[in-house]
């Protein structure tokens, strides 16, 4: 798909619930995933790309939860939802906790996979 009938299609499936964007080069080759809008503003209209899947916040952080396992945990408080994230940071391990929000939840996932999903 050109860039152009990716938006094309992703405004066709696109609902209010959909945050992120799971997408593929044409070669199966390469995958990631992105904010949906930023992944939108970026698109290229003559790039060529396999194919995307739409993703709301549970899928996601179904995606990381199946990454991170034990490592990662989804609190519920007064305050809030927030993420509990046990990580390794150069030879120390940390907790952090961190907003439930798409962008935290693309960081500890980029983290988690070292920026290379496939094959994960």
């Amino acid at each position: 798909m050109s860039g152009r009938e990716v938006t094309n299609t992703i405004n066709g499936m696109r609902t209010a619930n959909h945050v992120f964007v799971k997408w593929w080069r044409k070669e199966n080759d390469f995958l990631d995933f992105d904010l949906l809008d930023r992944f939108m503003i970026n698109r290229d209209t003559g790039e060529e790309i396999g194919g995307v899947e739409l993703l709301t916040m549970d899928d996601m952080w179904n995606e990381v939860k199946r990454i991170g396992g034990k490592r990662v945990n989804l609190v519920h408080d007064a305050k809030g939802d927030s993420i509990e994230w046990t990580h390794r940071v150069k030879d120390t391990v940390r907790t952090d906790h961190c907003a439930y929000t798409p962008p935290a939840l693309l960081a500890i996932y980029d983290v988690e996979t070292d920026g290379n999903p496939v094959g994960m």
